[in-house]
Order: structure tokens, then sequence, then C-alpha cells
């Protein structure tokens, strides 16, 4: 008999699922109270890094709160859990990452849409001695796991491929990667699987029923009431909330992420850039996305998503340092919405059975790696749903570490 999964959360995660459901036959119901891709998968970055550098400390953006974990001795077991969660990511990167290109073609001949997908190589640019020491250490560590795509670009290597680039670039590290347009993707992921027997279906979940230790339906805010054989909470920074319908609020640490997009007079050369300050991410049609570090992690308050002036001048303060020549640019979008962490910026998705419950499951915590993440976090929770709440032996230790073990010893 075909089982009944109610999706709440049509962003990309929630969309991905429902793919992966399908393409194992398994019909199921997206459920949110706005449109597909409607917050923060339609405003994403949508790119997938190489998932040694991204799991390095490449990657690593060094704010005081961190650093005082790294140098604390009585931190030891914090220093350890984060090289666990950094090795975890790493394997759920790798998972999507090498799908990719073929993933993307399927989805598009089954959805009808061209999510504007194209390679971007990712370039790390050191803009001092300090820094430029951290991204060899952090090459070093993809070296030595075994990785050899990518390298290090010399300062004259950087302004072959960036002409008029800051003269105080002194090099960085290069890496493959991929993008796509971020609503176009979500949308096709829905539409793949709606061709596919999934329903979609708009409402504002407020609750559950119950029979026993199962949850029976999902109950909406105009009182109706969706039978359900399984249930799967892709809620993003709503996740909390969601959880504790379910006896048991799920941590979850959120913050706001800014962003705008600017249309340059002509094409910015086809490389994404990351610094200590900001990023410069190239989309279609000339256009560039600008984002700064600054002021990160910006915590919400709340659920306040409102976007700010200084964050604005921000990014293109420091885009323009590096590249004067973005200046000539107009500004088309500021945009920005909210992300959903473990707490203390910890990289610990949530992605599993919940425990107190024999048919509900979590999807959540992914941070800004939503887009990253979204072909493996479809793909193994697919294969939760149709084993039962477990998943094949591949990847067992991995579900292990992704499982939901905050909300253990629950009571209901």
């Amino acid at each position: 008999m075909k089982k009944e999964v109610i999706i709440v959360g049509a962003g990309v995660i929630g969309c991905s699922i429902a793919y992966h459901l399908a393409r194992r036959g398994v019909p199921s119901q997206i459920v949110d109270k706005e449109g597909i891709a409607d917050r923060a998968s339609g405003k994403a970055w949508a790119i997938w890094e190489y998932p040694p550098a991204v799991c390095s400390t490449l990657n690593f953006v060094w704010t005081e709160s961190v650093l005082s974990i790294l140098a604390d001795p009585e931190f030891d077991s914090a220093r350890a859990q984060m090289h666990d969660e950094r090795q975890s990511m790493f394997e759920l990167h790798w998972l999507g990452f090498h799908r990719v290109p073929e993933a993307i073609l399927e989805i598009q001949e089954r959805g009808g849409i061209d999510v504007g997908y194209r390679e971007l190589p990712f370039m790390r640019l050191a803009l001092s001695e300090e820094v430029e020491e951290v991204y060899r250490q952090g090459l070093s560590e993809v070296r030595s796991a075994g990785c050899r795509e990518g390298g290090w670009l010399t300062r004259d290597e950087a302004r072959e491929v960036f002409p008029g680039i800051s003269p105080r670039v002194r090099g960085g590290a290069c890496f493959p990667g991929f993008k796509v347009e971020p609503y176009r993707y979500t949308l096709c992921l829905a539409q793949a699987a709606e061709k596919m027997g999934c329903t979609i279906r708009s409402g504002e979940v407020v609750g559950f029923g119950s029979k026993g230790s199962r949850v029976s339906s999902v109950v909406l805010a105009s009182g109706a009431e969706i039978e359900a054989d399984e249930v799967v909470l892709a809620t993003g920074p709503w996740t909390g909330k969601a959880s504790a319908w379910l006896g048991k609020e799920l941590p979850v640490e959120i913050h706001r992420e800014q962003c705008i997009r600017v249309e340059l007079p002509r094409p910015f050369p086809p490389y994404g850039i990351w610094t200590t300050k900001g990023a410069i991410i190239p989309e279609i049609d000339n256009k560039v996305i600008l984002h700064s570090f600054e002021g990160w992690p910006d915590l919400a308050t709340g659920l306040d998503c409102s976007l700010t002036e200084e964050n604005k001048l921000s990014a293109i303060e420091i885009a323009t340092e590096l590249f004067p020549e973005i200046e000539k640019g107009s500004v088309v979008e500021h945009r920005g919405d909210l992300e959903a962490w473990a707490p203390v910026l910890r990289m610990q998705p949530v992605l599993g059975r919940h425990p107190a419950w024999e048919n509900a499951y979590l999807a959540s915590r992914f941070g800004t790696f939503g887009f990253a993440l979204s072909l493996s976090a479809g793909e193994l929770m697919a294969d939760l749903i149709v084993g039962g709440g477990r998943g094949p032996y591949r990847v067992e230790r991995l579900l292990e570490f992704l499982s939901c073990t905050e909300l253990k010893d629950d009571e209901r």
C-alpha cells in the first residue's frame, strides 16, 4: 500500500524531499501557507561549492565566539564536536555534489523549467599575509584528505582572471562549483514532483492529530485536517515552533541573511569570490550578488527579517574596494530572509525520524547550505521514509549523526 506523506514547508528542502519520494513512487503532499520558494529559498545564492573546501578552515568566518572556543583549553570537547560536525557536513555535501550535473538535467527534463544551471568555480581571495596563510593551510587540509581538484592562484594569475582587481590581492584558493537560479530550481523540483504524483496545497499548519505514538493528521488554521501516513517538517526557521507541537522544541538558532543584486555594464568574470569581509556571486545577464560578512552572525529577534541600509552599503563598499568598476553598476534588488542553524553557529543539520513518534520526520538547520544540501537531504529523507525510519547501510553512520538526538527522552 502506498504511503501518503505530508511535507510541511515548500522551500528547497521540502520540494527536494517530495521530488525524491516521487522518484521512488511514493506520493506526497506539500503544505505551506505561502507559495513555492516564497521565503529564503527564493532569495538564496543557490550554489554548490567543492565539499572539501566548504568543510575546511577555508570556509570559516572566525568570529570572536568561535575563536574563544578554539583557544580555551576547557573546550576540548567542543573542539572535538566541531571536528565531527565538519566531517559529517563533508560527507553530506559530497552525496549531493557528485550528483549535481546529472541530477539537474533530470530535474529540468521532468519539471520543464530552465533552472539557469552552470559551472561556477569559487575563489577565496587573500588580502593580507595572515589570511593567505590560513587559506594555504586550508588548501593543505584539502590535499591531505586526498582531494586533488582546485589549487592556488598567484597574485598575477588572479589579475589575469580579474582585470582591474585591487592590488591588495595576494592570490587565492580556487575550487570547482555550480550555481542555479534559486526560485526556478525550487519551482522545478516542485513541478517535477507534481508531475509524478505530488500534490501542492496552500494552508497554514497549526498542529497535529495523533493516535498513540503516530501522527495521524496535519491540522490547518482553517480547522481542516489532512490525514497522513508520514509527516515531514521542513520548515526552516519555524522548525522550533512546529516541533513543539510534537511535544518538545528542537533548538534552532535563527540568523538573518541579506544581499543585494547589482547589474553591471558588462559581464563579471565567471567565478564566485569570497574574502573574509564579503562575497561576490555572478548571476546571468550581467548581474552579481554582493554580500557583506560584517555584523555576521545577525541573530534574528522574533523572526524579524527586515533589511537594513547598513548591510546594503557595507556589501557595496566591500565589493568596490575589491573591484572598483562595480561602483558603475546599478542596484536591482536588496533581498534577504531567515536561516535556521544549530545553536552557537554549529554545522549540525537535523535529518531523521522524531524519536518520540513512529512516523514524524524533521529536516532542518541547514544554515546557509540549503541548496548545496538539497539533493542529499532529499535523497536521504526519501530513503528513511521508504525504509520505515531506517536508512541504507551506506549512510547509516551519517544518519546517526544527523538524527534528532536533542528530542530524545521526551515526555508527551
